[in-house]
């Protein structure tokens, strides 16, 4: 999956339209379409912005990049499950304040 696609996942997830995405980061609709079919590079501000306003880490989207599986890709992809379920866990602690004050108390 490429940058795009996964902004383009994320941003679907969420449940936002691409229209009210771009209007909150500050870019046109052309724009952010654009880089969400890979025609545009994205800078890392857009991306920071971006994930920001998804409320959602930075790195969500770069962990979906194509994976050789003939060449350790089995190992990579336990990695970035392994990942994956400790930025969760993370980021459900952030949300959860009754999580944040058991772990303090841990």
């Amino acid at each position: 999956m490429t940058l795009g696609n996964a902004i383009k996942v994320v941003r679907t997830a969420s449940g936002m339209k691409q229209r009210t995405l771009a209007k909150k980061v500050g870019v046109t609709a052309n724009y952010l379409s654009l880089v969400e079919g890979d025609k545009r590079e994205p800078s890392i501000s857009f991306l920071n912005r971006l994930a920001q306003t998804l409320t959602i880490p930075v790195g969500v989207f770069f962990l979906w990049q194509e994976v050789d599986t003939k060449r350790g890709g089995a190992e990579q992809l336990d990695k970035i499950r392994e990942l994956l379920t400790r930025l969760e866990g993370m980021y459900l602690a952030e949300r959860n304040p009754r999580v944040r004050r058991s772990r303090r108390a841990a």
